[in-house]
């Protein structure tokens, strides 16, 4: 076996000081060399605690030591995307404590910098590293319990009076920081792509999620369940671990908590055909998983091993934590929106609607001039022809565009909606969009068949998705009632619905079944024109912030989780509509705008 790997830690946290460290002690290819702090004490003590080579203050110092092959980063969560990518750009490997970012935006650029310097990352899921879990998968993959339908588990642990967990900027809250053991569990014994989310979350007076409880569904008709928080007693160690697994033939019980060690035990119980129960149990020795996952690092650092936790799993795992985050409406705002298949979705993009009447391709540019890469249009808006020649002649390459388009309703069916792609992309001078809808779900309120022909439609558009002509399908201006007929017909579910949504008019019922649904809301008329924008109260809000009108109206959007798809004619317009991650709307003045009563609203009705 090559030599021992010299290993740095950034930080001196409780759970490096009670788990990890102690792992990398028993570990026999770990040596511990160094030791940071942001104080130089603090770091003495661990040296001489632990028995560290050297102790540095501050980071960046352990950083610069050439002899530093690998760090592990046990700092709080808002922070671990800036120092993983600092590590990686030292030429240090990194195991990044988990959760291993604060959404997946920030994933990718960690994991990114790891391809760029040629150096591992990986996020610290110390207990998926213990046999415990190989037996359970063991058991899973010998289909002794039968095909997995439903998985059940918790994590419940104490309430802490003063600590980041309960700070929601520095990534703190049951779902992130304790539901995250939960979400990779299912996700490790269930394999399969997830089809929705449906949560609820109790806020505790600091703003974070205390206790949440989360239903999953996986398209392979799986269902998983679990609860996460921190509401076991104040300041105690209490602990609730629970995990259930049920089968077609039997099932599996375990009250092992996560990152146990030592002697392990779970229980196996299958029908025989008489229908008596039988049960055994399983029982599995395992040693430090600290140690074990630092053996595993350690190797793969070597090129002896793959690392357990992949780039993919970690993708995977964030990206559900997102969509629990969002339905839970705990998301405050982020700059771009992922889809579970991993599109990116700019947080504001540009709605081209009546943009080009005067200046043709002119204002499409300004709008690429001002950082704009998500251009909205549709081919009711007959501008698409311009957006294409804007780009041509802007010269911007095809992969930094988001595009996206609508069928009018007078295509519906299964041959116009086919052409009015294929026109829409031969006028836009691409192969493929980015994005689709069916702009509204019916021309006549009377037509007995709009249903047919919507369903028509979304055959063809599911076929151009899965032949990677559109990256992402939706749906614009469809309420709960003319969704709900499409999920029980559609191969693969709506992904986004476009909506007029703007204080004053929020729709609350189809923005709760949206989130319901694992849809994602996104709003067009998002200043509701000058009804809206002009409005006293929102210039009386508008002015605490030092913001303009517009700059208000599209943050309260943000803050609540719904990308915006603002119109500006002048450049001066577009920046600032651009220009609204700044700035944070308090709770009381979301509350106010919310339930301002009902103004603003464009009359225009999907029904009618």
């Amino acid at each position: 076996m090559a030599g021992k790997v010299k290993w740095g830690v950034l930080g001196t946290a409780g759970i490096a000081a009670g788990c990890t460290i102690p792992g990398m002690m028993k570990a026999e290819n770990c040596e511990l060399y160094a030791i940071a702090g942001r104080k130089l004490k603090k770091a003495e003590e661990f040296k001489e605690r632990f028995g560290f080579v050297k102790a540095y203050e501050g980071y960046d110092a352990l950083l610069a030591d050439p002899e530093v092959e690998a760090v592990y980063i046990p700092l709080p969560n808002n922070i671990h995307c800036e120092w993983a990518v600092k590590a990686l750009e030292a030429g240090k490997h990194v195991l990044c404590e988990k959760p291993i970012a604060m959404n997946e935006t920030e994933l990718r650029k960690m994991f990114a910098a790891a391809k760029k310097n040629g150096r591992i990352l990986a996020e610290a899921f110390a207990y998926l590293h213990s046999p415990y879990v190989s037996a359970l998968k063991n058991v899973i993959g010998s289909g002794e319990i039968g095909d997995v339908d439903y998985i059940d588990t918790a994590f419940l642990t104490q309430d802490y009076s003063e600590d980041f967990r309960l700070h929601k900027e520095l990534g703190g809250g049951g779902i992130y920081d304790i539901g995250c053991y939960c979400t990779s569990m299912i996700l490790t014994l269930i394999d399969s792509e997830l089809e929705y989310v449906k949560a609820d979350a109790e806020l505790d007076k600091t703003g974070v999620d205390h206790m949440a409880s989360v239903l999953l569904k996986f398209k392979n008709g799986a269902r998983a369940s679990f609860n996460a928080g921190m509401m076991l007693g104040t300041d105690t160690s209490d602990r609730y671990d629970r995990l259930f697994i049920h089968g077609s033939k039997g099932y599996i019980r375990s009250d092992v908590e996560y990152n146990e060690e030592g002697k392990l035990e779970f229980s196996v119980t299958i029908k025989n055909e008489k229908g008596d129960r039988i049960e055994r149990t399983v029982q599995v020795e395992s040693k430090s998983n600290y140690s074990l996952e630092i053996e595993r690092f350690s190797r793969a650092v070597r090129g002896e091993e793959d690392l357990l936790i992949t780039e993919e799993f970690s993708i995977k795992n964030m990206r559900l934590l997102d969509r629990i985050l969002d339905v839970s409406s705990y998301t405050e705002s982020r700059e771009e929106f992922i889809l579970d298949n991993g599109v990116v979705i700019p947080a504001v993009g540009y709605g081209s609607f009546l943009a080009t009447e005067s200046d043709g391709a002119d204002t499409i540019k300004e709008a690429l001039d001002s950082g704009y890469r998500y251009i909205d249009t549709a081919k009711f808006y007959n501008n698409e022809e311009n957006i294409g020649r804007a780009i041509k002649e802007y010269g911007i390459p095809r992969e930094e565009l988001f595009l996206c388009s609508k069928v009018w309703p007078t295509d519906l069916g299964k041959e116009w909606t086919l052409k009015s792609f294929e026109e829409s992309c031969e006028k836009l001078g691409t192969t493929y969009l980015d994005m689709y809808l069916i702009h509204w779900p019916k021309d006549d309120p009377n037509d007995p068949d709009w249903f047919s022909k919507v369903a028509d439609s979304w055959k063809v558009m599911e076929d151009l998705y899965l032949q990677g002509r559109i990256k992402a399908i939706g749906l614009s201006n469809f309420l709960p009632h003319h969704i709900k007929p499409l999920l029980e017909t559609a191969r693969i579910r709506p992904m986004v619905d476009q909506l007029e949504l703007h204080v004053g008019y929020m729709q609350e019922y189809t923005l709760a079944y949206l989130r319901k649904e694992g849809i994602l809301p996104q709003a067009w008329s998002p200043l509701g024109r000058a009804r809206v924008l002009n409005d006293e109260r929102v210039t009386a809000i508008a002015e605490k912030y030092g913001v303009t009108n517009a700059q208000l109206l599209l943050r309260y959007l943000i803050q609540r989780g719904i990308p915006v798809i603002p119109k500006a004619s002048s450049k001066n317009r577009m920046l600032e509509n651009k220009d609204i991650f700044g700035f944070k709307i308090s709770e009381v003045d979301i509350s106010y705008l919310s339930c301002l009563p009902e103004f603003g609203y464009s009359g225009e009705h999907p029904d009618f």
